[in-house]
């Protein structure tokens, strides 16, 4: 059993063969022997945990939780194929970290919860929902409609299955022959803007950038893996699918009243068959706010922990 102290550690853990690193937040308040509620903070798409999720997860531990933000495969210090953003491959490393955490002799097994922002919120939700050790599920900014925006992006739904259809045989040979292609997650050059960007990529600067922007770390890269394209590029992978399979539980969202496709959120956050369950409106902000600006952060992270409190959850 690895040494863990107060603070932030860092930790390895197996999904489906291949190990995964993340950052584990034990409170400073922590006493030996103790079993504290434990939450996984899944981060957003191409994100590493050193960026929001590992915020969320820092700040949900000064408030008593054990906490853990991971790369998720192929992201970060985990092993895997390189930026491969495979929802359902991220889905399976989510309930890893639940088995991980239920290990920890630190940890109550009956007080895990799951956290995510911006699609990690799809995937916490899709993760969670019918996962009996999962006791309540968190969404923060949530993303929840590229299954819709990203074919806009290239002409729509029909013409984007035509492409997929064509290439699709070209990228499952060169995956058979171990070669991969990496395209750009956010336009930040002059000549990527020639590239078809949604209205989240183009918002991803206010966040993600080389220089002087809050998620510029060393271990986030600005490329995704071409081969995940499919999976929401063709309507495969779709958060809402999820819905219909959630267990009731309690269910917490929290969105900008300036973010993407609000409509579309509280639709989500209607369907989900939760006897109890809270929606926070964070007036005048953006999506991307509510990753980083402590103005959104500290609200969301208080109203969250009175909500889990109120649900016999606290740490």
């Amino acid at each position: 059993m690895e040494k863990l102290t107060t603070g932030r550690n860092t930790v390895c853990f197996e999904s489906d063969g291949f190990k995964l690193e993340g950052h584990l937040f034990i409170p400073e308040d922590y006493k030996e022997g103790e079993k504290r509620g434990a939450i996984v903070v899944t981060r957003p798409a191409s994100g590493v945990k050193e960026q929001t999720a590992g915020l969320y997860a820092e700040k949900f531990a000064e408030k008593s939780y054990i906490t853990l933000a991971f790369d998720p495969k192929g992201y970060g210090g985990s092993e895997g194929v390189p930026q491969m953003e495979d929802p359902f491959s991220i889905i399976s490393d989510n309930k890893n970290a639940y088995k991980y955490l239920q290990s920890l002799q630190q940890v109550d097994a009956n007080k895990i919860i799951s956290a995510g922002i911006c699609m990690g919120a799809g995937h916490a939700v899709a993760a969670s929902s019918d996962d009996q050790r999962v006791k309540a599920t968190l969404a923060i900014s949530p993303y929840l409609t590229s299954q819709i925006d990203y074919p806009k992006a290239f002409g729509g739904r029909m013409l984007t299955k035509i492409m997929m259809g064509i290439s699709d045989p070209i990228i499952k040979l060169f995956k058979m022959l171990g070669v991969y292609f990496y395209i750009p997650i956010v336009p930040l050059k002059k000549w990527m803007e020639l590239i078809p960007a949604t209205e989240t990529q183009t918002g991803m600067k206010q966040y993600y950038g080389y220089e002087n922007k809050p998620g510029s770390v060393p271990s986030w890269k600005n490329k995704g893996n071409f081969y995940h394209a499919s999976y929401i590029m063709t309507g495969k992978y779709n958060p809402f699918n999820y819905i219909k399979g959630f267990i009731n539980k309690p269910f917490f969202m929290a969105y900008a009243d300036g973010g993407y496709s609000t409509d579309k959120i509280e639709q989500f956050y209607n369907d989900v068959p939760a006897d109890e369950k809270f929606i926070m409106v964070c007036p005048n902000s953006t999506h991307f706010d509510l990753y980083y600006k402590p103005e959104f952060v500290k609200p969301i992270v208080d109203q969250a922990c009175e909500f889990l409190n109120q649900n016999n959850l606290n740490p």
